[in-house]
């Protein structure tokens, strides 16, 4: 893969030689200001020039001379900062737009290492940071390396003097703006990683506030947030004790060079200076070098940082998924499977070296009813994503409705699908938008809204939704109740049509006669026609459903109905007892408080 880096200095390379032209320009034109200045002088004061190359007989010319090459100059650098900060942009949107691709793209299992934090972090800091070689190195280093070039040998013409003195002084000056410039590089990259720590505390903190603090957490994770913000504020205050170091260095080295270029005029000079070369000698020294050594420590600072951020984004990109070994070739297909509409042989998943399921096989039928059951940690819930490829799980052979899955993209395999998880997603909108999944609906699908609604139990007439359909839901749906937000999650999928639902027990925070209505109205009912495999920890539900696979260490130890399973199976009639068993106690402890 090219490296970013490459990337920033190549895309639109002709832009990027622009830049470069510009600068040049701006510094040729900056030189030329103090040569004008210097022979109007030597003019008015009768002294003959040595330089003949260029020779004008009125003094305006020379004034005019020197003033339209410094408003040129101050317009080329003022182009160069515009293209500069143009192309920084374009470079962002190019970055943002792959980070939000490659987010997008990546498994749970493969995010499952990377806090929320660290991703806001990469959006918010890094993806600008890595274009600050664009919109401040770039420039910044094209008008100091230019001047930085040049001056030494207008001064040599202009003085007839030797280049030794002067580029041995910026020499030094150099060396030690990059020392410090790389100590601060540091700094940065110390900042970034402190404050996406930082972030990600604070992310987890504002997720699950009202849980820390009925559980009385608020204490520890104020502290660890504390604590983290002392470390970076220490960091910070190296940070600009050494920036102000360099700008202290920065600001002083006009007056070094002022001496060493008199010196180099006194001892080294074959003829009497005039005030025409004083002038100028001034101009170049304390004028045009100014700005190139002030913004040198900042050059080589702003360059490290924007190679961290680079780094950063880098590592990011180059995640991947665990990869789908595609076995199929291998494996016969089943007679019949037209009648199916899932087949799955051999699926695995390992995820951090640990086996989460382990050679599962499905046959589902066209508009089966399958409740997949088994103790916390079975592997319920993997097995629904890696239907949905949405882990880097391995199969034998994986085909829907006849069609080979692990050959067909992965949109395409997620469009037989609805799913509902246990934790629904509500985006922050109206009710409406939130069924329809779509901003700005058009209000001729309020009845289909409705009607999806209605299935699920969510009546607009007794919930808390007094502007009806358009109740604005909070973030991540604070102003629902758990239940709610799961029938929510049913009226969207019901809206939505696909073959195939997988429901990861989305009935947990349901009552009882809500339970009983949504499967007679709706998984037994409006959806009686489509194939569903259900999560579930309810023992209710395992009457209503034509078969159960029954889980156990990532693995299907048996499938049948509920009076077969409870016939044959000591495992499973020990699952019910436990789980009957917790029900019970839950129903003790609400009747008692």
């Amino acid at each position: 893969m090219k490296s970013l880096f490459t990337e920033v200095v190549f895309t639109r390379l002709h832009a990027r030689i622009t830049v470069l032209v510009c600068s040049l320009i701006a510094a040729v034109l900056g030189l030329l200001g103090p040569f004008f200045q210097k022979e109007f002088i030597d003019q008015l004061t009768g002294v003959e020039s040595r330089l003949h190359f260029i020779q004008f007989d009125h003094t305006l010319t020379y004034i005019i001379g020197a003033f339209f090459c410094v408003l040129l100059a101050q317009a080329f650098t003022q182009l160069t900062n515009f293209l500069s900060v143009r192309e920084a942009l374009y470079m962002q949107k190019v970055f943002a737009k792959r980070l939000y691709d490659k987010t997008l793209h990546l498994q749970v299992d493969t995010m499952s290492g990377r806090p929320v934090g660290e991703i806001v972090s990469l959006y918010a800091t890094d993806v600008q940071g890595a274009t600050v070689f664009l919109d401040q190195t770039l420039p910044a280093g094209a008008s100091m390396l230019f001047p930085l070039i040049l001056s030494p040998f207008a001064i040599s013409l202009l003085f007839d003097v030797p280049l030794w003195p002067t580029i041995l002084l910026m020499l030094a000056i150099s060396c030690l703006n990059t020392f410090l410039a790389f100590r601060q590089s540091k700094f940065f990259f110390n900042f970034k990683q402190l404050a996406a720590e930082r972030i990600g505390l604070v992310n987890e903190w504002i997720q699950n506030i009202r849980t820390i603090r009925i559980l009385s957490w608020t204490q520890h994770f104020e502290k660890n947030i504390f604590a983290k913000r002392i470390v970076e504020t220490r960091n910070r205050v190296s940070m600009v004790t050494n920036g102000q170091v360099m700008n202290s260095i920065s600001t002083s080295i006009t007056f070094f060079l002022n001496a060493v270029a008199l010196a180099t005029l006194v001892f080294y000079s074959n003829h009497q200076l005039t005030s025409g070369e004083l002038l100028a000698l001034l101009w170049i020294v304390g004028v045009f070098l100014t700005r190139p050594f002030r913004q040198m420590p900042w050059f080589f600072t702003f360059a490290f940082d924007s190679w961290t951020s680079l780094r950063r984004l880098e590592d990011y990109f180059s995640t991947q998924n665990n990869t789908t070994e595609d076995r199929s070739a291998s494996t016969p297909l089943p007679q019949g499977q037209e009648e199916y509409a899932l087949q799955v042989r051999g699926l695995n998943l390992t995820v951090s070296q640990r086996r989460i399921l382990r050679n599962v096989s499905l046959d589902i039928k066209n508009g089966e009813f399958v409740a997949v059951v088994g103790e916390v940690g079975a592997g319920k819930s993997m097995l629904l994503l890696s239907l949905l490829k949405e882990t880097g799980a391995r199969f034998d052979f994986y085909h829907l409705a006849g069609k080979d899955a692990q050959k067909i993209s992965v949109d395409e395999v997620r469009s037989h699908f609805a799913y509902v998880p246990q934790e629904g997603f509500i985006m922050n909108a109206t009710l409406r938008e939130n069924v329809a999944f779509i901003y700005d609906i058009e209000a001729e699908r309020d009845p289909m809204v409705e009607e999806s609604l209605r299935l699920a139990q969510f009546d607009l007439n007794t919930e808390r939704v007094e502007k009806g359909l358009n109740t604005e839901i909070g973030e991540r749906g604070v102003n629902l109740s758990g239940g709610q937000r799961q029938r929510v999650g049913l009226a969207r999928v019901h809206y939505h049509e696909a073959p195939i639902m997988l429901l990861d027990d989305c009935l947990s925070a349901v009552d009882v006669d809500t339970e009983q209505k949504l499967f007679e109205q709706l998984l037994l009912g409006a959806w009686a026609d489509r194939t569903r495999l259900l999560v579930t920890h309810r023992l209710s539900a395992l009457n209503r459903v034509d078969r159960i696979l029954f889980m156990e260490e990532g693995q299907i130890i048996d499938s049948g109905t509920f009076e077969e399973l409870l016939a044959r199976n000591e495992k499973f009639r020990a699952y019910t007892t436990s789980v009957a068993k917790e029900a019970a106690d839950k129903k003790a402890e609400v009747t008692h408080v």
